[in-house]
């Protein structure tokens, strides 16, 4: 008799997790420029960890292991690329059980209510602050199993939230030449990878834009620069503006945070104005953090409490578009009544 084979199904992100993870191929490999093979090392560590994480913890829960979910290593692959190249193992290892365990808790794939790789981060942020917030210059070559005698420095935000501004060139900035998270400081590769994900379909400019706006928008009005006044007129000082602009464009995590955690298919709102709302949400509270925190991270920070609200803003919406069908169905009736 034939042995009957069970028809394998993919996950409903199938195809966008396996994007995220073809898309963290050249921002390793920048990395990897910069700092030799440790960030490789670091990423096999990573993959590995969620592997094993899902095979001992999905069995615990209905649906078991599923072989074409993707989703736990994409998640260890974010966690990495934010991570400083010089942060050690067991870091990487614990953020990743974090993350696993986040989805998992809530039933897997396409249910938690929360980002796995920013509850990950904020969890190795909490427990290593110095650790997280200190960086190898870029031209550093880091030992494979060994970090001890490397002379580590802030990363751009530090600088930023103390109301100063960063002195990296934008050449630099764009190509990743300054001190920061191994994957998020390559601008012109970020920006190509967003791009990608746009093109194939999986970024929602309706989360995205409003999110980058806030961003924008608040440190013109609200510049946190000790040589501008407290109170100045958004016309004044626009040499020093733009150049504040520039570095909270092209420095930390703000870019690399909205490309690929705030657009995150399970963890953004479903309909167009809930969306909407969740990104300018987001924009704030990521701008809170970077205002009065010194973590090149914070957005993980802010997606984990944002996280609360989409279901939320889904319901309003939902009811919100009943009531409009409802008063155009009392007008249409009204008008068929009458003589």
């Amino acid at each position: 008799m034939p042995k009957r084979h069970d028809k394998i199904t993919k996950s409903v992100n199938y195809d966008y997790y396996w994007d995220i993870l073809f898309c963290t191929v050249p921002l390793l490999a920048v990395s990897c420029f910069y700092y030799g093979a440790r960030p490789l090392l670091m990423m096999a560590a990573g993959l590995l960890t969620a592997y094993v994480a899902d095979c001992v913890v999905t069995p615990l829960h209905a649906a078991g292991y599923r072989a074409h979910e993707p989703s736990s290593e994409a998640f260890a692959a974010l966690i990495v690329l934010m991570m400083p190249a010089s942060a050690p193992y067991y870091m990487v290892v614990t953020a990743t059980i974090i993350a696993v365990l986040v989805k998992e808790a809530f039933g897997g794939e396409g249910h938690y209510p929360f980002h796995p790789a920013a509850v990950g981060l904020v969890a190795a942020t909490l427990a290593w602050p110095r650790d997280m917030s200190s960086y190898p210059a870029p031209g550093t070559v880091l030992a494979l199993f060994s970090s001890t005698g490397v002379v580590l420095t802030q990363g751009n935000n530090t600088t930023l939230s103390a109301g100063g501004l960063p002195s990296d060139s934008t050449i630099n900035l764009l190509t990743g030449n300054v001190a920061g998270p191994l994957g998020c400081c390559a601008i012109l590769v970020i920006v190509a990878c967003g791009l990608y994900l746009l093109v194939r379909g999986h970024m929602q400019l309706s989360t995205f834009v409003p999110y980058l706006a806030v961003c924008v928008l608040v440190p013109w009005l609200l510049p946190n620069l000790n040589e501008l006044p407290a109170l100045s007129a958004p016309w004044e000082y626009v040499r020093q503006r733009i150049y504040l602009e520039k570095y909270i464009l092209l420095s930390g995590s703000m870019l690399f945070g909205g490309i690929f955690l705030a657009c995150e298919p399970v963890v953004q709102p479903n309909r167009w104005s809930s969306r909407l709302i969740y990104g300018l949400f987001l924009g704030a509270m990521a701008t809170a953090f970077r205002y009065y925190s010194v973590y090149e991270t914070g957005v993980c920070f802010a997606i984990v409490l944002a996280g609360a609200f989409p279901e939320w803003l889904d319901r309003l919406a939902q009811r919100a578009e009943r009531i409009r069908f409802m008063r155009k169905e009392e007008k249409r009736l009204a008008q068929h009544r009458e003589p």
